[in-house]
């Protein structure tokens, strides 16, 4: 009875235990955990090489960029393609080495645009279990030149000072200057004044202190645009004729400088006191001793170019030919018994004085405009308290020529 009993005591406990066991699922979750450990490390290791070779296509990316940008930075690079080599090899980080193998580059130059490609192997740290050890990545980038036209020109080729800022002048321009001169001191400056341009080169060297940019030494020297233009054709004026001297507001007859050529012989075109002149349409030419432009006290001249012809363009012309023309200096400023006065000139064309120095100073204003060169001379001098304003815009929708053009650092594209 006793016996029975135990049995059945026991058989009642054994039953409770198989149920137990068969409805908890512990054991499942176990077996669970062990199928998904493989999946778990492929995608931990999937995620690390992505990150990885993300970092390290970053990095051949940003050394790719900034190779194809150097390699056209400066206008005086000799060789594009092996700067950009060069930069490329010393930006590629350490971590992109220590990632990746067979990494190397090639550019190609295409006129204007240097293109870069970079390839090389990355490293899977889970290769083998994931993929293959190495996998492949490739960047590209492509930078052309920054083109500027060149809208004031020094041709002096070996003096100091083809292209001089002196004092407290306020100098703006919308494109770029060149002075031609291979002189260490070819462009300089006395003064801490603030001088704008898009660009300022000179062939040889500079001594400047607050040229926004910089000037670059060793640019390409940029040849004289206007140096096959011949001289107008013009009679000798009676010696015993005295000059045309502007001093107060006149009418030249059968107008106000009517539409022509004006020819200046042994003598200067002359503004001084209050004299104001105005014309459409306009060339005035220098030739012979003296021959030049001279605008001072409180006068002012406002000019256009023709808009046809030859001389298309050309505000004013002197006689590169003739050397008593080329010991003249153009001077717009205050003198003549004020020299504090404000002569203005504001013209829309070339000022074209091969010979001669274009001078500007006292407290002169002037304003020029030109779809393609504004003033080509010797030597331009800005000085004293001056304000200089040069544009490059065809505001007359002239059909002329572009302006010579000069390069100046780089830009990605797409």
């Amino acid at each position: 009875m006793v016996m029975h009993l135990q049995r059945s005591i026991q058989t009642s406990r054994g039953g409770r235990l198989w149920h137990r066991f068969r409805s908890d699922q512990r054991g499942n979750v176990v077996v669970l955990c062990g199928m998904l450990l493989p999946v778990a490390v492929a995608t931990v290791g999937v995620a690390i090489s992505f990150s990885s070779g993300s970092t390290t296509r970053a990095s051949m990316q940003s050394a790719l960029d900034a190779a194809v940008l150097a390699g056209l930075s400066e206008s005086n690079v000799a060789d594009p393609v092996a700067t950009a080599r060069h930069v490329f090899r010393s930006n590629i980080s350490g971590f992109a080495r220590g990632s990746a193998s067979e990494i190397q580059a090639t550019f190609i130059l295409d006129a204007t645009t240097l293109t870069g490609q970079a390839t090389g192997q990355a490293a899977n740290l889970f290769g083998g279990l994931v993929g293959t050890k190495t996998y492949p990545v490739s960047v590209s980038a492509k930078a052309v030149r920054n083109l500027f036209p060149v809208c004031m020109l020094g041709l002096n080729g070996r003096d100091r000072g083809s292209f001089d800022i002196n004092g407290n002048p306020d100098f703006n321009a919308t494109c770029a200057v060149q002075a031609n001169s291979t002189s260490s001191s070819g462009m300089t400056q006395e003064g801490r004044a603030l001088v704008r341009a898009k660009k300022f080169g000179v062939t040889g060297g500079s001594r400047t202190n607050a040229f926004s940019p910089p000037p670059v030494d060793g640019s390409t020297t940029v040849a004289d645009p206007y140096a096959g233009i011949p001289f107008p054709y013009f009679d000798r004026c009676n010696v015993s004729k005295k000059g045309l001297d502007i001093k107060t507001r006149t009418t030249l007859s059968p107008g106000t400088f009517q539409p022509g050529i004006y020819v200046m012989v042994d003598g200067p075109f002359w503004v001084r006191g209050g004299g104001v002149v105005t014309g459409n349409e306009v060339m005035i030419a220098f030739t012979g001793r003296d021959s030049t432009l001279y605008l001072w006290g409180n006068s002012s001249v406002t000019l256009t170019s023709p808009k046809t012809g030859t001389y298309a363009n050309m505000q004013f012309m002197a006689d590169r030919d003739n050397q008593d023309t080329a010991r003249a200096w153009v001077s717009i400023g205050g003198a003549a018994g004020n020299p504090d006065g404000i002569p203005k000139l504001t013209y829309d064309g070339v000022a074209y004085f091969p010979t001669q120095n274009f001078w500007m100073f006292g407290n002169a204003i002037i304003n020029a405009n030109s779809p393609t060169m504004t003033m080509v001379a010797d030597k331009i001098w800005v000085q004293g308290s001056a304000t200089v304003n040069v544009t490059n815009e065809n505001r007359r929708n002239l059909q002329v020529g572009p302006a010579p053009q000069t390069s100046f650092g780089a830009r990605l594209v797409n």
